[in-house]
């Protein structure tokens, strides 16, 4: 083999190597988001449920452990259940996810029946505390500007946090033009024109 050849071989071998390395490392550590977490954020957001009336639709995790979750909206499912939306509040920690709150099961001696969840009316939403905050700074939304006769929809990035009925400053994903909205609910904030 010639020298030539080696050296090319060599070379090709080094690059190849931080490749190879970052491929064979292990991915980042992933915790489970427990019953009894979703329970939690229910009770903060003033809807009361025990952590056996949690059933996940799929396996849901989080890149912190006991990653704080906030509850976006929930509304009546089928039969006797409630779907609820909920997301931690550090947004990079987990995506989205819902669950499904029913009653608790008669079999089990340790479920209180008082504590079987309040069921909204049909498409009802549950009622969300004025001072939970449902954007925060940085978090995209979409701003509504009404009339009368118009109505028109931009895609916007909220500039500060805020609750339900707040107004808060937003740009344009262009980040040439500022505005003021109120916060409907987390993502959409409305301005009249």
């Amino acid at each position: 083999m010639s020298l030539r050849l080696k050296l090319n071989l060599t070379v090709a071998l080094l690059t190849l190597l931080p490749l190879v390395t970052a491929a064979i490392a292990q991915p980042a550590a992933r915790f489970p988001i427990s019953p009894q977490s979703v329970a939690e954020a229910l009770a903060s957001a003033g809807v009361s449920a025990a952590a056996s009336q949690v059933r996940f639709l799929s396996q849901v995790t989080s890149t912190v452990e006991n990653s704080g979750l906030e509850v976006m909206h929930a509304s009546k499912w089928t039969g006797n259940s409630v779907k609820v939306e909920l997301r931690c509040r550090d947004h990079h920690a987990c995506l989205p996810f819902y669950v499904l709150l029913g009653n608790p099961d008669a079999a089990d001696p340790r479920v209180s029946r008082a504590s079987a969840i309040a069921l909204p009316q049909p498409g009802a939403l549950v009622p969300i505390p004025a001072t939970q905050v449902l954007m925060r700074d940085g978090d995209p939304a979409t701003l509504v500007f009404e009339s009368s006769a118009l109505r028109i929809t931009m895609p916007v990035i909220c500039l500060e946090s805020g609750g339900r009925g707040q107004k808060i400053r937003v740009v344009s994903t262009d980040h040439k033009r500022f505005f003021k909205g109120e916060i409907v609910q987390a993502g959409l904030l409305k301005a009249t024109l």
